[in-house]
């Protein structure tokens, strides 16, 4: 087998996983994220984790699955609370899913959310983000000075309170880089299913912003997950062209736009 054909079959594989793990989450099958049009289901507090765990309710979660060369067109599920179900059916029987995500219509499903509840989050600019993947054979790992300056957080002998925080947040791991004692890189690792993993990326001091930490964190964090066996994912705010560059640069593939939105639970 040719280098191609393994990054081809490891794009099908990934692909695969990714549309098993998010119909799992909507509540849908993975042959609605497959073909053309919307599939809407409806969102309940009732055994939504994020409703018992955060105490937070979804009031409405989209996903719209990238187009792939060679196959059909893919369709779009929009997950949504009861009391917005009408309109935002209403509003998606004239809209593709592939022009869900376009200003217009942001602002539309944004209006909608909020006339729901005061207490909508995330801010608008926030709601619309991209998904991203890498698998083993598209990923470029970071080379460059950082390396020598990353390392992993240990609970057992970390005594710094916002290094033990981000452990708390990332059960699977954590690499930071520090200057004089403080984290000001970080990358984290939480495992959402035994197959994928979500790679979470900030650097806090402005002042080390566009010199490569961030990739060099999310590299390192990057092959934890591959070599773990599982998927990473990577997702950043649509508006955000330097998280996106640095995913790009790493290999990460775009799988899917997502909106949305939550309220505090009932």
């Amino acid at each position: 087998m040719g280098p191609h054909d393994r990054v081809v079959m490891d794009d099908e594989r990934a692909l695969h996983t990714l549309d098993v793990h998010f119909a799992m989450a909507l509540g849908c099958s993975e042959a609605d994220l497959r073909r053309p049009g919307w599939t809407i289901v409806n969102a309940r507090d009732e055994g939504d984790p994020m409703a018992l765990l955060f105490g937070r309710r979804t009031l409405l979660s989209l996903l719209v699955p990238c187009s792939v060369d060679g196959l059909p067109e893919r369709g779009g599920v929009a997950r949504v609370a009861p009391e917005l179900r009408e309109r935002v059916a209403e509003l998606l029987r004239e809209l593709p899913p592939g022009a869900a995500c376009q200003p217009d219509a942001l602002l539309l499903l944004d209006s909608l959310a909020r006339h729901v509840t005061a207490e909508c989050a995330p801010a608008s600019h926030e709601a619309h983000t991209h998904i991203r993947y890498a698998t083993a054979s598209g990923f470029t790992p970071y080379v460059g000075p950082w390396l020598d300056w990353i390392e992993p957080l240990d609970e057992s002998a970390e005594l710094e309170t916002g290094a033990l925080n981000l452990l708390a947040q990332h059960g699977a791991g954590v690499w930071v880089v520090r200057s004089q004692g403080a984290v000001i890189s970080f990358a984290g690792i939480r495992a959402l299913s035994p197959h994928v993993s979500d790679v979470t990326v900030r650097t806090d001091a402005t002042a080390y912003r566009g010199h490569g930490l961030a990739r060099a964190v999310t590299s390192r964090a990057t092959r934890a997950v591959l070599s773990g066996g599982r998927l990473p994912l990577f997702r950043h705010a649509a508006s955000q062209t330097d998280a996106a560059h640095v995913a790009e640069s790493l290999g990460y593939r775009r799988y899917a736009d997502a909106i949305e939105y939550v309220a505090p639970a009932r």
